[in-house]
């Protein structure tokens, strides 16, 4: 103001009309390109919802595999967009979904397997919701906090109604995604990892994300498209039991198992890029299994020189690159006893005490926006996922989920004649580590699109083995068809 006063003085009252313009064309700039960018975030989300529904509408897998997309390109758009509308980025495409399955028209099979899953579904919806009238939490935040409890469940229903054909769909397609994401990944290795996620409070546990080299030196984990670099290793360790599952029934057409084998690999690679040492654990399981069924069943459509060429050139990468050697950490028994011991311990038991009924959903601060964490009251919590259930559920919504996870894992078995039957063996096994492992930190049922893949393998194997049996003719109608050819006679 006084340098316009001077040039007033100075130079006359036109001149200075110069200074205040350049004063204001940064601010109208700045304007500018916050319109444009609210304007593509809107359109994103416009865009996420309708690709979704209309997928959904046409197939199931589609319409999963077309949310699945949204939330594995959701991180890095959320990171390059810094406005509130980009959060909703992923739960909008899931709207769509929601959407096409309940426009969507069932067969009677269908409608069989949703029925002996959706009394589960109903009582963990509901118990949130009530919990979602008792004022203990800001509304905004028991809004965000009974999201995170129930936002995911719908998947499981999409899961019980896979069929074999569905399954074998969504492999390819994982195939694909993979490939796509381990671009970026490598890009990320060569180019750093600031130029794809910009710092913000936004991406703060991506750069607090480390791994630490034998020479010394640090480096930053790699989060490809995701939200973080956990998330990048979940979601590869997420679509192996589809690949693997596909893998085994492939007979005829080379590309596509050459397709599959190359998402197998590519998701691996990711796995270790990663660096997160409890999909590494989870991994070796996996692929431990897969050998040991497809050796014991002597599978014939099994690529075995594939396979262990995938093996062997996997072993080689991994031993080469430093930065995908952190699961060796595990060897140090003393860290990882004191890591497990951060997460399982008293504490829980106390906050049990405390919080009988919960302390309001969201007040572990999980999933919520960062324009909203000034807003938690209370904030309490452990990195234990069944931790963050009991503090916002309380000890009911806790042994809900208990008692789920119990009966889900017991389900029958699925049968040696049932084409899928490597894939679902391999989900079992994959959400048996998921549930074992959620004490062990958070986002086991809030991540995105983890939550989503994993919930799906759970209805999948939820889903009641159906046998076809040719209906007997019945003697009325075969003395019917008698009498019939005799007078045609």
């Amino acid at each position: 103001m006084d340098r316009c006063l001077r040039a007033n003085n100075q130079y006359g009252a036109d001149f200075s009309h110069i200074f205040e313009s350049q004063q204001e064309t940064p601010l109208a700039a700045a304007r500018i390109e916050l319109d444009f960018t609210t304007m593509i975030v809107y359109v994103l989300c416009l865009f996420s919802f309708c690709i979704c529904f209309l997928a959904g509408r046409r197939q199931l897998w589609a319409g999963f595999v077309a949310t699945l997309a949204v939330g594995y390109f959701y991180g890095i758009l959320r990171a390059n967009i810094p406005q509130p509308a980009s959060h909703f980025i992923f739960d909008t495409g899931a709207l769509g979904l929601y959407l096409a399955l309940l426009t969507r028209t069932y067969s009677p099979v269908q409608k069989y397997k949703v029925r002996k899953l959706m009394p589960w579904v109903l009582c963990l919806t509901v118990w949130p919701a009530l919990l979602f009238f008792v004022p203990i939490q800001n509304p905004l935040i028991q809004l965000v906090g009974l999201r995170g409890q129930i936002f995911f469940l719908p998947f499981l229903l999409i899961g019980v109604q896979l069929e074999r054909d569905d399954a074998y769909k969504i492999a390819l397609s994982l195939a694909v995604l993979n490939m796509i994401v381990l671009v970026f990944a490598l890009l990320e290795v060569e180019l750093g990892v600031p130029r794809f996620y910009p710092y913000n409070v936004v991406d703060d546990i991506i750069f607090i994300s480390a791994v630490r080299l034998s020479s010394g030196g640090l480096v930053t984990r790699i989060p490809a498209t995701f939200t973080s670099s956990a998330a990048y290793g979940g979601n590869m360790i997420a679509s192996l039991p589809f690949l693997l599952g596909a893998l085994t029934q492939e007979r005829r057409v080379a590309w596509r198992r050459n397709l599959l084998l190359a998402g197998t690999g590519v998701s691996a690679v990711g796995v270790f890029l990663a660096a997160s040492r409890t999909t590494a654990v989870s991994l070796f399981l996996l692929f431990l299994m897969f050998g040991g069924v497809t050796f014991w069943r002597r599978l014939r459509n099994m690529p075995w020189g594939g396979w262990l060429a995938l093996l062997l050139g996997l072993a080689w990468l991994v031993y080469s690159v430093p930065r995908m050697q952190r699961f060796t950490e595990l060897a140090n028994t003393g860290y990882v006893g004191s890591r497990i011991g951060s997460s399982v311990n008293g504490r829980f038991l106390q906050l049990m005490e405390d919080y009988p009924l919960g302390n309001g959903l969201g007040c572990c601060g999980t999933s919520i926006p960062s324009f909203l964490q000034g807003e938690v009251k209370n904030s309490v919590g452990m990195e234990n996922e069944y931790a963050r259930i009991m503090l916002e559920q309380g000890v009911p919504g806790l042994a809900l989920w208990m008692v789920f996870i119990v009966w889900l894992l017991t389900r029958p078995v699925p049968r040696p004649s049932e084409p899928s039957y490597v894939g679902r063996w391999l989900a079992r096994l994959l959400c048996t580590i998921s549930f074992a492992t959620a004490p062990m930190g958070l986002g086991t049922l809030t991540a995105i699109p983890q939550t989503a893949s994993l919930l799906v393998l759970c209805g999948w194997i939820a889903s009641p083995q159906l046998v076809p049996v040719r209906r007997r003719a019945r003697q009325e109608d075969f003395s019917e068809q008698s009498t019939a050819a005799l007078q045609g006679a």
